[in-house]
């Protein structure tokens, strides 16, 4: 997965909201992007599809550990995060990522992407320590 650096917004310092907490990150990035993440969770063709909720902390682990994951990577997180019992006889998890890894590099999926690096770029910093 890969992004577009210079479509990633920085906050400014002059920007009264250069500053959220996590919480309002998520927020955010729940309201702002809710369309795509139920695109983004339709994308995963899953017959038990995972919570948008499920979806933008898998986003939010790939902006705090990676800015860049692989298929692989996707995979282990999802592990991590339990995805397995979302899944139907003769799914995945390796299926899973491959189509999340495939609609991020997608035009709709750097854009989501994006979305939830320049929101959680303005918190006080714990997202990337």
């Amino acid at each position: 997965m890969t992004t577009d650096p210079s479509t990633i917004g920085a906050a400014s310092p002059d920007d009264d909201k250069a500053h959220l907490t996590r919480s309002e990150a998520k927020e955010i990035t729940r309201d702002e992007g809710d369309t795509e993440l139920t695109a983004f969770v339709a994308a995963l063709q899953m017959q038990r599809p995972v919570s948008t909720d499920k979806a933008a902390l898998l986003l939010e682990h790939v902006i705090k550990e990676t800015m860049s994951a692989t298929v692989g990577w996707l995979e282990g997180q999802m592990r991590a995060d339990h995805w397995d019992q979302f899944l139907s006889e003769g799914e995945t998890l390796t299926d899973v990522a491959q189509r999340a890894h495939k609609y991020l590099e997608s035009n709709q999926g750097v854009e989501l992407f994006n979305l939830f690096a320049k929101t959680f770029a303005k918190t006080t910093g714990e997202m990337f320590d």
